[in-house]
């Protein structure tokens, strides 16, 4: 008889049973398999691939990652190559393998991309229901000596023809995280690494010529371009060092500190070198002036990332090398095509070098990311820019050299005419006072020479009087420290502002700014840094407002005051936010450590009333601001009759 019991324990041996059947053919549960297919030499992993993102603290196991309770939490992968961005937790790859080559092949599973820190192979044998292969690589990782010896990753594969198995890797990585995956038939492996370090061989070989050549140059003729240069082509040497995983292996695979930021480091080391580089030869800073400007500000950029890229590696790091890199070098080309226009012949060099790199490194990431097909020759096409690169801008810097030596010898020859026109016009300078007094002469000079001379200590003293003045005039209504308007000059501006309001009945606003917890800033990194706070919010907010009859003025302690001329309400709180968010990204550092800066604001904008006084103006943007306060800050109310 099958009492209700019985049948309760039936069904969950039942449930037992087909759970242990998941897990054992959990591997099995992916999309389609990838062929080894006979007489093929490498395969590109392109589809069929899954993944699976660990939750923070998880630390699944390979056994745990593949069972059936995370089986819904595997994704399949769109793209031809992983590529994501920086995961704060690792990711699991699996993609099932079905081996129709011949008997006497063996495979290697590949990673085209060493900059990964940690990697963990497993390979699971869904007929006999076990693991078969287990591999640990990557920066961070020591040497597994059954593993081929190599700059980039390689795990070998066990499987006989026939055989099934499903390939699962664990990545960590705290940069960008890109898992190009290549099964090779290992001959054709050990064949592609030897052109590969033949191509290596041959990059960094003339990229070494050609830095050793030009710090030759540097010393012989102390021209800092070629120091610059020289640089450059040694930040291209590290960073190609990093990227192909030559560095890891040969030079620093000793220093766990480089290891794990190379790439970021290096990447932006070698566009500070870049753009020091730019501004040397092309003598940016006697340019035009915006291109002067936007060279400081690349420079500014980069140092700034290069700092960072001293410390682990963040999402924002990531974000600034790509997009600051897309940007960057937009600005490097927009540079030297206009220096072009302006017909600045050494240019076209730099704009043809310029722009050589960045195709190649474009058709690179092309490749990289799935979107071009691989041939031979795209692998290395980003090291051949780079030497197509510095082969320009030698020949570029080898035109510098030929155009100063001729303009040398021009000078030299136009200084020998001059100096024969001087000794002919001196003989006859001499013939003639031999026909003339020479005392009458001397005399004459003389006084000449005093009357020159009184009249420009004269007109010397009346311009020093003159520009005194004008000094005198702006320190009466310049504030010392933040060097804006001082309150003085505000009051007699707002009350003129006010009263041709209600003169001719145009609107005219006031805007109150106070620093958020300036006292705070004060107390904890001292009144010097406060000093330097009030200095910063005060550029911003002179630089922000856009006209010349607005008025920017320290109102008293940590408040300013904006007047802004014939500005009704809408327009005030638009200049009010963009002051308010150009002073939250205001990167205010002190002793290397960065001080968040905000601040609130009070408007009041309306068309002043004849009957109604100055300080009933101020007050109404004062109540706002304490209205911006109260309401938690960092934020702009307008004044409830504005």
């Amino acid at each position: 008889m099958c009492t209700p019991r019985r049948a309760l324990a039936v069904l969950l041996l039942a449930l037992q049973l087909a759970w242990l059947c998941a897990v054992g053919s959990a591997a099995a549960a992916v999309p389609a398999d990838i062929v080894l297919e006979r007489g093929a030499t490498s395969v590109r992993i392109e589809s069929g691939v899954e993944l699976l993102t660990e939750a923070p603290g998880e630390n699944l196991t390979p056994e745990q990652a593949m069972s059936a309770s995370l089986a819904p939490r595997w994704r399949p992968y769109a793209g031809k190559r992983v590529n994501l961005e920086r995961q704060a937790t690792p990711v699991w790859i699996r993609f099932n393998l079905r081996h129709e080559a011949e008997r006497d092949t063996e495979w290697v599973l590949g990673i085209a991309w060493p900059m990964l820190q940690a990697v963990d192979f497993h390979q699971f044998d869904p007929g006999r229901n076990r693991w078969v292969a287990s591999h640990s690589a990557g920066v961070n990782r020591p040497a597994d000596p059954r593993l081929l010896r190599d700059p980039g990753l390689l795990f070998p594969v066990v499987m006989q023809p026939g055989d099934r198995a499903s390939m699962l890797l664990r990545v960590n990585t705290s940069s960008q995280l890109l898992v190009p995956l290549v099964l090779w038939e290992k001959k054709e492996l050990h064949a592609s690494r030897h052109d590969r370090a033949v191509m290596m061989g041959l990059l960094f070989g003339i990229l070494g010529v050609m830095l050793f050549y030009n710090l030759s140059l540097f010393i012989f003729t102390r021209d800092r371009s070629f120091l610059s240069y020289s640089v450059y082509l040694l930040s291209i040497i590290l960073y190609e060092l990093a990227v192909t995983g030559y560095g890891t292996y040969y030079v620093w695979g000793g220093t766990d500190w480089l290891k794990s930021r190379a790439y970021e480091l290096f990447a932006c080391f070698s566009f500070l070198a870049a753009a020091v580089f730019f501004r040397h030869f092309l003598d940016l800073k006697n340019a035009a002036r915006h291109l002067n400007w936007i060279s400081l500000v690349v420079i500014s950029f980069w140092v700034v990332a290069s700092v960072m890229a001293m410390f682990p590696a963040t999402r924002l790091l990531i974000w600034m090398i790509g997009i600051g890199g897309i940007l960057c070098s937009l600005a490097g080309v927009y540079s030297s095509v206009y220096l072009v226009a302006q017909g600045n012949v050494l240019a076209r060099y730099f704009a043809l070098a310029w722009i050589t790199i960045i195709a190649a490194t474009i058709v690179m990431m092309l490749s990289m990311f799935g979107v071009i097909d691989t041939g031979w020759w795209i692998q290395y096409v980003q090291q051949i820019g780079f030497v197509v690169e510095t082969l320009l801008l030698s020949v570029a810097l080898a035109e510098r050299i030929k155009r100063e030596t001729a303009s040398k010898e021009a000078a030299q020859r136009e200084s020998l005419v001059l100096t024969g026109r001087l000794h002919e016009e001196r003989d006859e300078k001499i013939r003639a006072q031999e026909h003339a007094l020479a005392v009458q002469l001397q005399a004459n000079e003389e006084l000449e020479l005093r009357v020159l001379d009184r009249t420009a200590e004269l007109k010397r003293a009346m311009e020093n009087i003159e520009l005194a003045n004008i000094e005198l005039a702006k320190l009466s209504v310049t504030d010392a420290l933040t060097k804006v308007h001082n309150r003085r000059y505000f009051d007699e501006t707002l009350k003129k502002e006010h009263d041709r309001s209600a003169r001719t009945g145009t609107p005219v606003a006031l805007v109150l700014a106070d620093i958020d917890h300036f006292k705070k800033i004060n107390d904890s990194v001292g009144h010097l840094a406060g000093d330097e706070c009030l200095k910063l919010v005060a550029t911003t907010l002179a630089g922000t407002a856009g006209r010349s009859t607005d008025l920017v003025a320290r109102y008293g302690g940590e408040e300013f005051a904006v007047v802004l001329p014939a500005t009704d309400a809408e327009h005030a709180l638009e200049v009010a936010e963009r002051m308010r968010v150009a002073v939250e990204c205001i990167q205010f550092i002190y002793r290397g450590k960065r001080i968040p800066v905000s601040i609130s604001l009070g408007v009041v904008a309306r068309v002043a009333q004849a009957s109604q006084s100055v300080a009933d103006f101020i007050s109404e943007a004062d109540q706002a601001l304490y209205a911006a306060k109260g309401a938690g800050r960092n934020q702009v109310q307008l004044a409830a009759n504005g």
